[in-house]
């Protein structure tokens, strides 16, 4: 029994010294890569930003009820598998499933296969929710718009409203900026993360189908998201074509006779 118990260890210690975490690294390189993005398109981010709260509140936001409405499917039969549906969602696309799972999955698949790239994905998911999640509440710290199911007339009112409680936080959307934070990257970084955007789609949906947001309120949220989503990303896309590029040119050189160079080989490992 003290022989299999000292060899499980040995194996377990062996297995994890294969597999460095790398947490600390991994989680500088999104930081500086996802701060140098946003310095250089700073510009661009807040005039676009400020182009999108123009339009949402002197566009759409005049008939925002009754989009709201047709979203909702009130001029439809109640569906009760509908309903449930978008609680569902709801539920679980909060911070502490979609975004937490998604990170988990990611890191251990990398982990796992000692696969870098999948291990940085994991954190550039993490922390671009984080960074749309945090902006989100300042937002609605200052904003103090109502929820839709409140009952209240719809309006900004400011800090007094938001120390009145939960029913003055509608602007934006938390659930929608985080879920889309966690879901731009794995779709920015990689054509099969699709499904994670489309489980953001689904959040902001849900949310406007349970009457606890605005269709403003979902979009400006959705914005954070994808731009903080851009900005932890951007440097794994480049990273995975380059990748891609190194396997296409390794397979050429195999089938021309001809070895690839040391300083071939450490390319991807500098970048990763």
């Amino acid at each position: 029994m003290s022989q299999s118990k000292a060899s499980a260890k040995e194996a377990i210690k062996s297995f994890i010294q294969k597999r460095p975490l790398n947490l600390r690294k991994d989680w500088r390189k999104t930081y500086i890569s996802t701060c140098n993005f946003l310095n250089r398109n700073k510009w661009t981010c807040l005039i676009s930003l400020l182009i999108l709260l123009v339009v949402s509140i002197f566009v759409i936001q005049p008939s925002e009820r009754q989009w709201l409405d047709w979203i909702r499917g009130t001029h439809l039969r109640w569906n009760q598998d509908r309903h449930d549906l978008a609680s569902n969602i709801s539920h679980w696309g909060d911070f502490a499933q979609f975004n937490l799972v998604l990170f988990v999955s990611l890191w251990l698949f990398g982990y796992l296969r000692r696969a870098r790239w999948f291990q940085r994905l994991a954190f550039a998911s993490l922390f671009a929710a984080i960074l749309a999640g945090v902006t989100c509440n300042v937002f609605r710290l200052t904003v103090g718009r109502p929820r839709p199911n409140a009952g209240l007339e719809d309006g900004f009112y400011g800090i007094a409203g938001t120390i009145k409680g939960w029913d003055y936080h509608s602007f934006p959307s938390g659930h929608t900026s985080t879920a889309f934070g966690s879901g731009v990257p794995v779709a920015v970084a990689s054509p099969w993360g699709t499904p994670a955007l489309l489980m953001s789609g689904s959040v902001a949906w849900a949310r406007m189908y349970k009457n606890k947001h605005y269709p403003t309120d979902v979009l400006i949220g959705a914005y954070l998201g994808t731009v903080f989503g851009l900005a932890s990303s951007w440097q794994l896309r480049r990273l995975r074509l380059r990748i891609r590029r190194r396997k296409k040119y390794r397979l050429s050189r195999n089938d021309s006779g001809s070895e690839e160079s040391p300083a071939a080989r450490q390319v991807v490992a500098k970048q990763s």
